[in-house]
């Protein structure tokens, strides 16, 4: 059944549109196994009822047999730096990913005395935005500190991409909610936000409340798919509007084909579509 909804949606869209995921993972191939596996016992261990399937291998080639299957043409990847000794190793990788012409590689910063000047460099050499998780980086999204790099990333035309709302790593302090993210956007203003999970990991809604409307804000779909109905989606949407939504999927976390199949079946307009599948992530990355 869901294979023939894939198919369905895949004539619906046509060929003409473009389909980007902003928001994929993968992992070196010599550690994918070791670090999807860590994961993935963080998932069982924090006993949340998150799905803790995978449904790429985490590297490079896994990723692209899953944009394939489903129809993705670009993936934008996010690279999460856990420690700042991680950056140069991180950026330098994701730099010679990008020559593939399948993905593009956001940069990976680690909150510290040297994420201005990391910020700084990754914009010499051409990165389009940045990954921030506060729950893997140990930050709060309105922490004093962050706003610098905050406001930096704006002068630099940075896009940043924030995990926001529940993760698993930390489930008794969420680092990113919509409400500390409402008192961020006072504070800093000209700095484009891409919030993962709709706004909020199981907090869609409040941030539908409290960050619909706000300037320079996008929501991406990531890890959506069987945890959100086609109607909690249609509603989602209908707050921010289409074009501040994004597709995502959080591969491996969830099969883009999957979430393709639930914007599908929200009863989108065309023009929605292509604004949520292309026309914001071409806006965003630069792209025509």
């Amino acid at each position: 059944q869901l294979s023939q909804k894939r198919s369905e949606a895949s004539e619906q869209r046509g060929k003409s549109m473009r389909i980007i995921d902003f928001h994929t993972h993968i992992f070196p191939d010599a550690i994918a196994p070791r670090a999807v596996a860590g994961l993935q016992q963080g998932v069982r261990d924090a006993d949340l009822g998150f799905d803790d399937r995978a449904f790429s291998d985490g590297t490079y080639s896994g990723l692209i047999k899953s944009m394939d299957r489903a129809g993705v043409d670009i993936s934008v990847l996010l690279p999460v730096a856990t420690r700042a000794a991680q950056t140069e190793g991180i950026n330098n990788g994701a730099a010679e990913l990008d020559r593939g012409g399948r993905v593009i590689s956001f940069g990976a910063v680690y909150p510290c005395e040297e994420a201005l000047a990391c910020v700084e460099g990754l914009a010499e050499r051409g990165f389009k935005g940045i990954k921030l998780h506060g729950d893997f980086q140990n930050f709060h999204a309105d922490d004093e500190s962050m706003l610098p790099l905050y406001r930096r990333c704006g002068e630099l035309g940075l896009t940043i991409v924030m995990h926001a709302g529940l993760d698993c790593v930390s489930p008794d302090d969420v680092h990113v909610t919509p409400e500390r993210m409402a008192r961020v956007l006072d504070r800093v203003s000209g700095v484009t936000f891409v919030l993962a999970h709709m706004g909020g990991c199981r907090m869609e809604f409040e941030a539908a409340r409290l960050l619909s409307g706000a300037e320079n804000v996008f929501f991406d779909t990531s890890y959506t798919a069987g945890r959100l109905s086609p109607e909690e989606m249609r509603e989602l949407i209908s707050s921010y509007g289409a074009n501040r939504v994004l597709f995502a999927s959080d591969s491996p976390w969830n099969d883009p084909a999957d979430v393709i199949a639930l914007l599908e079946s929200c009863g989108l307009t065309e023009k929605e579509k292509q604004c949520i599948f292309s026309l914001n992530g071409e806006k965003l990355l630069g792209i025509g």
